[in-house]
């Protein structure tokens, strides 16, 4: 994909929500990206207390395949 094909994409996804919440967050994200600062202080407490909560999933052998989710989505968006 080239960077124009790239900037066009998202010119439309950011033109197509009204998600105000959405919005503020792409727009602090890129803000704080374009001054190279550590993802970590981009994201919530909330959010870096999932992200442990996941790690600590994998290291306990607590997970999912992708295989699984897919047919669990499936199964909600297309029941029998």
């Amino acid at each position: 994909m080239t960077i124009a094909e790239i900037k066009n994409d998202l010119h439309r996804m950011v033109v197509e929500t009204n998600d105000k919440t959405l919005l503020e967050h792409l727009a602090l994200l890129f803000a704080q990206l374009r001054e190279e600062k550590d993802w970590k202080s981009v994201i919530t407490e909330r959010e870096k207390v999932l992200i442990e909560k996941g790690r600590q999933d994998l290291l306990a052998g607590r997970t999912v395949t992708r295989a699984t989710i897919r047919k669990d989505v499936e199964e909600i968006l297309h029941p029998k």
